[in-house]
């Protein structure tokens, strides 16, 4: 069930802390009528040499049929599903371990010794100990120390992913980054059917595109490759994905089809959804980031939500400042 906004506009709101997004508050309207479902009429893929060429009809938000024809580069695909089903937390544990042992081997007076432990995000399941002469154990404490958070800061950031606490979390601004080249033959794919389109026109497209992928949580890593999070190409390949994973995919494709305007993504509890930066209107819900507004854009489906709608659930958080914000810069 999606909602209608009604409060406030973002002029009206003055943000609680300079680096705090605001949302507009997204209430339900007794009687209003329900965005259709997501609907994909058929998807299409065929792999010739070097690309994978893909046929995609849906219905947009007026229920208008659509039909799209693109290639992906192979050798793209490829890379984004290794990248993102090799990372593993034992992986970066082997890594670091190699890395501590590197950093120790120099050393003539202090001995390092490694155990393993319960795996965790901060300790990374590593537990050691330093023997040797007192005066030496301080510096060399020092440079396992510095070994361990370079070396984790390398490893998750050569996998697209932060660490964010006491979790391990997908790099949305990197990822976006990495696969906007990827995305731009589906981008000018659209482009072309949008015509002479306005830019909120466009976004719409682009958005009901990607409502219209089925949804799947990733949950089960065997169905899905050993996938959390489908990288962009990814998503388009396997033809499914989560809210975050359209959410970056949208991202991508918006650099082409209005490249003078700003995205960003908000997370919240078990959520995450896209906000784009393009005149409000009345209805809208909207965040605010350091004083530029951004339109909020719900790309998970299988609602197909129009710009500026968000599910009750999404409006809670927003309304009770329950979300964080990712501003994707190029």
């Amino acid at each position: 069930m999606l909602a209608q906004s009604s409060g406030a506009g973002p002029g009206g709101v003055r943000p609680r802390r300079r680096d705090v997004l605001l949302g507009g508050i997204a209430l339900a309207v007794a009687g209003a009528p329900l965005p259709a479902a997501a609907r994909q009429l058929s998807f299409e893929r065929r792999r010739r040499g070097a690309q994978t060429q893909y046929r995609v009809r849906w219905l947009d938000h007026d229920q208008r049929e659509r039909d799209i024809s693109f290639a992906l580069a192979a050798a793209e695909i490829d890379q984004a599903a290794r990248l993102f089903r090799e990372f593993s937390l034992e992986a970066m544990r082997d890594y670091l371990e190699a890395a501590m042992r590197q950093a120790a081997a120099g050393w003539t007076e202090v001995t390092l010794q490694i155990e393993r432990r319960p795996m965790a995000v901060d300790t990374m399941g590593i537990s050691y100990r330093l023997l040797g002469p007192p005066p030496l154990l301080g510096e060399a404490g020092r440079q396992i120390k510095d070994t361990i958070e370079q070396g984790r800061a390398r490893y998750t950031s050569a996998y697209l992913r932060r660490v964010d606490g006491s979790t391990i979390s997908v790099d949305y601004v990197a990822a976006t980054r990495r696969y906007v080249r990827a995305l731009w033959p589906l981008a000018q794919a659209l482009l072309a059917i949008a015509g002479n389109a306005d830019e909120r026109t466009r976004l719409a497209l682009a958005l009901s595109f990607f409502q219209a992928i089925p949804y799947d949580e990733l949950t089960d890593r065997v169905r899905n490759g050993g996938y959390d999070f489908a990288p962009p190409p990814t998503l388009v390949d396997l033809n499914r994905g989560d809210c975050d994973s359209k959410a970056v995919a949208l991202a991508c494709v918006l650099r082409a089809v209005m490249p003078g305007r700003l995205s960003a993504m908000a997370t919240m509890p078990g959520h995450a959804i896209l906000a784009v930066d393009v005149p409000w209107r009345e209805g809208d819900a909207w965040v605010r980031r350091d004083g530029r507004v951004f339109i909020a854009v719900e790309a998970a489906g299988p609602a197909m939500a129009p710009v500026g709608q968000v599910a009750p659930q999404t409006a809670r958080f927003l309304d009770r400042q329950q979300f964080s914000v990712w501003p994707l810069r190029a």
